[in-house]
């Protein structure tokens, strides 16, 4: 019910009255952007490996070093095309891509030992917009939008055992999926050169959800055998977003812009094969909470200040 009544919302928005520009343009023009990101993030996969090592009875605790700056953020253009017909202003049409990278580390615990693990991790996400500007006064404008999200996270880990049983792991984690989302903004003028901007991703999957990929091996040797965990099958995301900021002209055609943002991308694998292996036996505790973990709803939770510039072409 939530979603048929946003979705109703954006509809009605479209129909009675446009987010990625950020400042007023005139005629056809290129937009080009690109900025940087100050925040954190944290991805479902550490709930997925929380809840993977329990039944080991080990406790994993909260992984550091998820704050930090991203140089490629919102790298990208819009390209406006104006039609001008009532308060249609212009279509526009934009490709935007996002880089996140991390080294995590973490420490876990079990009955009789404590575990180092650390993690090197990348997020990449890239967005293709379509939408309309709608401007129903000179200086408030409006901009729904449905955006085509591809993302994938890579993560390789390594983890080392301290106590009874010792044991040297390695995991692999990979992810990939293409979401279909609504979105819309508003920019508000308040002089020539400053414009205020919000920006929200509103529903999701709309019109296209790809099955993706959830890959995740696990491969540990212990002072008394080893253990393999193993999960593949089908990955879905959608996102929720909260962006709001300001720009200001700097030099003709040149804006700077400052925006706090806030996302979240809700994920889960789809009918993945799993199962864990304890030497020769399949152990069916270990394959029920492999599967559990995969399939379960977790977040991929984006925050921080973004600070970038945006530069007009005429054409």
């Amino acid at each position: 019910m939530k979603r048929t009544f946003v979705f109703l919302l954006v509809i009605l928005t479209l129909l009675t009255t446009s987010i990625q520009a950020q400042g007023k343009v005139e005629g056809n023009t290129l937009r080009l952007k690109g900025g940087l990101f100050l925040g954190s993030l944290r991805t479902d996969l550490e709930k997925r490996n929380f809840y993977g090592d329990v039944v080991r009875t080990e406790y994993n605790q909260p992984w550091q070093n998820n704050q930090g700056i991203s140089l490629i953020n919102d790298w990208g253009f819009d390209y406006f095309q104006s039609v001008n017909a009532g308060i249609l202003s212009n279509v526009f049409l934009g490709f935007h891509v996002n880089r996140f990278a991390k080294g995590y580390e973490w420490n876990s615990f079990y009955p009789v030992g404590l575990g180092i693990k650390e993690a090197d991790y990348r997020l990449l996400y890239s967005d293709i917009n379509f939408g309309v500007t709608l401007s129903p006064t000179s200086n408030f404008r409006i901009l729904p939008k449905y955006v085509l999200r591809s993302m994938s996270q890579t993560l390789e880990g390594t983890y080392l055992g301290l106590g009874n049983p010792a044991y040297f792991g390695q995991d692999t984690k990979t992810t990939t999926g293409t979401s279909g989302l609504l979105g819309v903004g508003f920019e508000f003028d308040l002089n020539e050169r400053a414009t205020l901007f919000a920006d929200f991703l509103l529903f999701g999957p709309f019109l296209l959800n790809t099955s993706g990929l959830y890959s995740s091996e696990q491969f540990r040797v212990f002072n008394g055998g080893f253990s393999f965990n193993y999960a593949n099958g089908g990955y879905t995301f959608h996102s929720e977003k909260l962006s709001f900021g300001a720009s200001i002209v700097v030099v003709p055609k040149l804006r700077l812009f400052l925006s706090f943002e806030r996302e979240y991308m809700n994920a889960k694998a789809q009918s993945p094969v799993a199962f864990q292996f304890e030497g020769n036996n399949i152990s069916s505790v270990g394959t029920l909470m492999e599967f559990v973990s995969a399939t379960a709803d977790h977040r991929i939770e984006v925050s921080g200040l973004k600070f970038g510039a945006t530069y007009d072409l005429n054409l």
